[in-house]
């Protein structure tokens, strides 16, 4: 007893409304790519879309954008364009973690030479006390 007229409307709206949702999504992410000079192609806009690949090979339209602009970069190398937006600022911070790593495990090291100066002379004395039992 199946339906022969199943009522679909509501599926096919909600696929129309998150397939325009995906494509909005997709023009915002090319947008900011295009504003921080990043590599554009398949991979990098699916990744910061959140879409799949898939998706933009399909939609006709988003497929020519991006093929275009990807073309457009062709002359672009991809390790300029990362270097570049590695801000001195980053740097700056990623150096003074690395510094502030280092002087934690140097005090870790003397804290440990100092337990490990005292650990030996405590077993010279019971070495010694040993000896005297002896």
């Amino acid at each position: 007893m199946a339906n022969k007229n199943p009522n679909i409307e509501g599926l096919l709206s909600h696929s129309k409304e998150k397939n325009k949702i995906a494509k909005n999504k997709v023009d915002a992410a090319i947008k900011k790519m295009i504003k921080e000079k990043m590599m554009i192609n398949f991979n990098t806009v699916s990744s910061m879309a959140g879409v799949s690949k898939a998706f933009l090979y399909k939609e006709i339209e988003l497929r020519k954008q991006i093929e275009t602009l990807r073309s457009q970069q062709e002359g672009l190398k991809s390790g300029e364009n990362f270097k570049r937006n590695i801000s001195d600022k980053s740097k700056d911070v990623i150096i003074e973690t690395l510094k502030n790593k280092i002087n934690s495990l140097n005090l870790k090291i003397k804290s440990l030479e100092q337990q490990n100066g005292e650990l030996k002379q405590q077993l010279k004395k019971d070495l010694g006390k040993l000896y005297q039992n002896l």
